[in-house]
């Protein structure tokens, strides 16, 4: 697999699987009558596929957004092969880092440089 190729689909991988999440709850809930009842059932079923394939959209949205963004070039950072970083991560008492999500680098997270302030003499 490409790199951009592996990048989109560790963006949007979980996407799917908080649909099929929320559908395979939503099958449970509504055969476990015993439970909740058959109303109650129902509607706690058709409530669980609806807020997984809403949270299945919104995360979709936010990785279009995000490789939108890298597209751009107004993403916060790159890797050295180019690909997109993951958000902020520690493991451990290590330093922080952020993964590439193309080549699957560990990208050292570093403080950007402060600027010298002029002196006044």
């Amino acid at each position: 697999m490409k790199r951009m190729s592996m990048m989109v689909a560790r963006l949007y991988a979980p996407a799917p699987v908080l649909v099929i999440g929320g559908w395979l709850a939503s099958f449970a809930v509504e055969h476990a009558d015993g439970l909740l009842g058959v109303h109650g059932a129902r509607q706690a079923g058709s409530l669980l596929a609806l807020l997984g394939t809403g949270l299945g959209f919104v995360w979709a949205m936010l990785a279009s957004w995000r490789l939108y963004l890298w597209l751009r070039g107004m993403e916060q950072g790159r890797c050295h092969c180019g690909g997109l970083l993951s958000r902020p991560r520690r493991k451990g008492h290590g330093p922080a880092y952020r993964k590439c999500l193309a080549c699957g680098e560990k990208v050292p997270l570093v403080a950007p440089p402060m600027p010298d302030a002029p002196s006044g003499t």
